[in-house]
């Protein structure tokens, strides 16, 4: 590079800070976004040149500036990502030193620990940490110095988002490699965090305990509570977590404190079970049927069953905590089937490992009883009466006795059958008449059966198992919905894929959306497009969705165009459709598919759930499906309603346990070929025929495998031959429907009983949605003469967060319900007098009428005045105002409650014409009173029914958020 050059390329640099040096807000994000645009991915050697070796003097300003703003949320998520490009800079560490020695981590430990920050800023700060971490171990000793453990660990708890909770869990997992130093501290911030509610977070915790434990020489007691407290999740993820971590701790110094808190567990006090049954609205017995203290109480004895497998010395210290006693009690828990179905499979190997607690527990729960646990302990609990729980709750069975007598305990390695354990008199005849089962108890069986599950193996004693036997033990023995809510029978889901997919290929609606999807050849674009649609389409009709969709991508036909647009532009394009942060995110996803993706979209459904802003779990699955040919189930609020009625799910469809089986059923049965059609035509099924209300059943084309659909026949025929006296002369057609085995603790089946007048519509159930809040609004149409003789109308931007973010509306005031009128009218006059810069008086507003608009979650009613100013030089103040013509107000981004408030201006203008024209009424009354509304003037204000000079731009009034 020449000298002249050189000397331009420094102009240039120094005119750029300068122009950041004087700029305002708006000046300094446009420098940001094109920063970001122009330099994301450059080495440090790259960025050097393109700032004529002065791109120091820019990270220091974006360091200070940071310092400076970020309470006040001043583009910090701008300004963390083009903080991001210094420190990512590979080539030299030349730019970490210096954002360093700015205090730059220390303002980003702060930035974690305002509250104010939003999760995505939390984000970005932690990944900048987890940059300057793998640094190198100096600087994860600085992050550790400056107290960010605590940060850190709050925001893995605390937070809302997976993407915040998995950047602190990473950056946790990091900072664990470096100096031993700091490992106990680190160790000690993992065990305090382990008390946090989120169970995705609580997953990370253990994970990463499981890391640092390993590398630690002790292990801290406080571990011990929280750890066993732990066992009580619903989520098996945690469970099985704490559970290895229990593992892992049988080498340290509190195993005797976990074996001894693992055993109490196993007999739960009166007082915490009827802590939980005084609750009427726990949530956790809504979801489980069970109370925590029991689900604890499962998972405390398949964690001893481990131990005592894993580990003879382990073996022992548990039976001398008396735990043989404690497992028989917890067998005889009826309240939870799990408990009972972990604590035989406990029971059994100890059994099987000692001779003398098998002679034992023999002698203390008879004969009988025991009989029947040796052929089959983990389905000992179908058989069990009340007689027999009561006995094993209350048995004497004391080993501790036996190991203090010094009675040997030796592994028995010739076993006798099970036919010889009871003695002689028990043959195979008697064994036959103790295990005989109910007809609905042998059914079950088979379906077991037929659904593959294995029966525990009881012929041999398993000493040693790999750990994929274990992990596929504790999947069969979870407590998980019934076979009956599942489409276990592979010649059931061939059937419904071939009867869906014909029934779409001739009757599914031809939409844009769609057509691009096949026809266009362009991965990217397609994806793009598909994309579009889906965000279209959240909480938002078909038929509404077409012609904006049409618009979008004819405007904005690749995420190159989109991430160009301003987001005013997006606004204006969205206005009417609802939901406005929608639009806000795709804008947002386009910008960094652009800036950070390098143009290119996702092309998995987890990238799109992680990459794509706004893009939840259906969203990425549907995208992907569709777009891109992955082969995944997509549920949304359609598959819901289809599949429940399909498997009769009654349970609360927002639950946890129903989420999750719905998610399953859609895996097991999405065509492997046609994913994307597959899904489609399970939405198209819901939208057309098994709608909310009045379902097409005949017209369904899966109906011959819908739960729902059989019961309710089969109760018809039932009915009707019950009416004609012919029940016992006649047999039923239909064979009797079968209902799920475990109703009454199945997490899926309903809590309430069987409505026949509502058939199909039993399922899905949903909870009761809240009444809307209720709102007033006090709103002026401020008008002036502009300058070409047509009127002008004053409008004000809306937050960028929250309600309607970014759009523009006309100036109001939420009124409070103890504040007079008077009070509230010279409020909002103050409010438009500071906007204009001029003094208004209360006279001055007219009234005009009420608007009402609903929103999903707000009853808002507009009480609207306008005021009609002479002066043409009222200048707005502010740089949220601005003075709009008619003609610019239609290419506005403006609500739809706007446009009512329009219509009712326009529909009361048009009556005083028409009444000044009559000779009956006189316009331009100065007074302050409501004129007597007739209901003409009611019937516009409600119903929209006359537009005038704005029909063609306020067609059709949409309901929105």
């Amino acid at each position: 590079m020449s000298t002249q050059e050189e000397q331009a390329n420094v102009g240039k640099v120094l005119s750029f800070l300068r122009e950041w040096d004087r700029g305002d807000r708006t000046v300094r994000s446009r420098m940001l976004n094109t920063f970001l645009s122009q330099n994301t991915g450059k080495t440090f050697y790259e960025l050097e040149l393109e700032f004529a070796q002065v791109a120091s003097l820019f990270l220091a300003r974006l360091t200070t500036w940071m310092r400076l703003t970020y309470m006040f949320g001043t583009f910090l998520g701008l300004q963390l990502k083009a903080i991001g490009i210094f420190l990512s800079a590979s080539g030299h560490d030349q730019y970490l030193m210096e954002f360093l020695e700015d205090g730059g981590v220390l303002t980003l430990l702060d930035i974690l620990n305002h509250t104010e920050t939003k999760e995505e800023e939390k984000s970005e700060a932690l990944r900048l940490l987890l940059t300057v971490s793998n640094a190198g171990r100096k600087y994860k000793e600085i992050i550790c110095e400056s107290h960010g453990v605590k940060a850190i660990a709050e925001c893995l708890a605390k937070s809302n988002t997976d993407e915040t909770q998995e950047a602190a869990w990473a950056l946790l997992e990091s900072l664990s490699h470096g100096n031993p130093k700091y490992q106990n501290q680190i160790y000690k911030g993992l065990i305090a965090l382990m008390t946090c509610t989120s169970p995705q977070a609580q997953q990370m915790v253990l994970h990463t305990l499981h890391t640092v434990q390993s590398k630690m020489k002790t292990a801290h007691h406080s571990i011990v509570d929280p750890l066993l407290y732990m066992l009580r999740s619903l989520h098996l993820e945690v469970q099985n977590q704490a559970t290895n971590l229990i593992l892992d701790l049988k080498c340290y110094d509190v195993r005797p404190m976990l074996l001894s808190g693992l055993v109490t567990l196993l007999r739960p006090t009166k007082e915490e079970v009827q802590q939980y049954h005084n609750m009427e609205e726990s949530d956790i017995i809504k979801m489980t049927g069970s109370l925590p203290v029991f689900v604890q109480q499962a998972a405390a004895a398949k964690t001893i069953r481990l131990l005592a497998e894993d580990s003879q010395e382990v073996s022992r210290e548990l039976l001398s905590l008396g735990v043989i006693q404690h497992l028989l009690y917890a067998m005889g828990n009826r309240e939870h089937t799990d408990s009972q179905i972990q604590a035989s499979l406990a029971l059994k190997h100890f059994v099987r490992s000692y001779p003398v607690i098998e002679e034992h527990v023999q002698r203390g729960i008879g004969s009988t009883l025991f009989a029947a646990f040796m052929h089959q302990a983990d389905t000992l609990y179908m058989n069990m009466d009340e007689t027999q729980a009561e006995l094993l709750l209350t048995n004497k069975v004391n080993i501790t006795e036996v190991l203090d007598g010094d009675q040997p305990l030796g592994l028995d390695k010739q076993r006798p059958s099970v036919l010889n354990v009871a003695g002689a008199q028990m043959n195979p005849q008697s064994l036959h008449v103790v295990f005989k089962m109910s007809s609905r108890l042998r059914s079950a069986m088979l379906k077991g059966k037929r659904a593959g599950l294995e029966m525990v193996d009881t012929a041999k004693p398993k000493r040693k198992r790999s750990h994929t036997a274990v992990k596929d033990e504790e999947t069969t023995n979870a407590s998980s919905p019934s076979t009956y809510h599942a489409f276990h029978d592979p010649a059931d889901v061939v059937l419904l894929r071939s009867q869906l997919l014909n029934w779409y290929d001739k009757e599914k609606r031809e939409l844009p959306w769609r057509t691009l999807a096949v026809t266009e050849s362009d991965l990217n674009i397609r994806t793009y497009a598909v994309w579009v649609s889906e965000i279209m389409l959240q909480q938002t009709q078909v038929a509404t969705v077409i012609d904006y969709y049409i618009k979008w991508m004819k405007r904005w036909p690749t995420v190159q165009d989109l991430a160009a647009a301003t987001l005013e532009e997006v606004n204006q394009m969205w206005a009417g459709l609802g939901y406005y942060s929608r639009g806000k995110r795709l804008h947002e996803g386009a910008q960094k598919v652009v800036s950070e993706l390098k143009g290119q979209m996702p092309r998995t459904v987890d990238s799109l759930l992680k990459q794509l802003p706004g893009v939840g779990r259906y969203t990425a699955a549907a995208v992907g499906s569709i777009a891109l040919g992955q082969v995944t189930g997509s549920v949304d609020g359609n598959v819901i309603r289809v599949l429940c009625r399909l498997r009769a799910i009654g349970a609360d469809s927002t639950g946890t346990a129903v989420t999750e089986a719905l998610w399953s059923i859609a895996n097991t049965l999405v065509d492997p070929e046609r994913p994307g059609d597959f899904n489609q035509a399970m939405m198209e099924l819901g939208a057309r025929v098994c709608t909310p209300k009045g379902p097409l059943c005949s017209q369904c084309p899966v109906h011959s495998l819908c739960h729902s659909f059989r019961k309710v026949h089969v109760k018809q025929e039932k009915n009707s031959r019950k009416l004609l006296g012919k029940l016992d002369k006649k047999p039923s057609t239909l064979p009797d429907i079968e209902d799920c085995i475990n109703s009454g603790t199945c997490l899926l089946c309903p809590s309430e009983p069987w409505d026949d007048e509502l058939g199909v519509q039993n399922f899905p159930r949903k909870p009761a949605k809240k009444p809307p809040r209720v709102e007033r609004t006090l709103t002026c149409v401020v008008i002036r003469p502009g300058e070409e003789g047509e009127d002008e109308y004053l409008l004000t931007q809306r937050p960028n967060k929250g309600l309607l973010a970014g759009l523009w509306e006309f100036p109001n005031l939420l009124l409070e319900e103890k504040s007079s009128e008077m009070k509230r009218k010279k409020a909002l006059c103050a409010q438009i007098s500071g906007t204009l810069g001029t003094h208004l008086t209360e006279s001055l507003f007219q009234y005009v009428g009420e608007v009402v608009h609903i929103f999903s979650h707000i009853h808002q009613t507009y009480v609207v005045h306008s005021v009609c100013l002479k002066d043409t030089d009222a200048q707005t103040q502010t740089e949220n105002a601005q003075w709009l013509t008619r003609s610019a107000l239609q290419e506005a981004a403006v609500s739809t409650g706007v446009k009512k408030i329009v219509k009712l201006c326009d529909s009361v203008d048009s009556q005083k014409e028409q009444t000044s024209k009559d000779g009956k009424r006189q316009t331009g009354t100065k007074n302050d009173k409501k004129p007597q509304t007739s209901k003409k003037q009611k019937s516009a204000t409600t119903s929209g029914s006359r537009q005038l000079s704005l029909s063609s731009f306020f067609n059709t009034v949409k309901q929105e958020s």
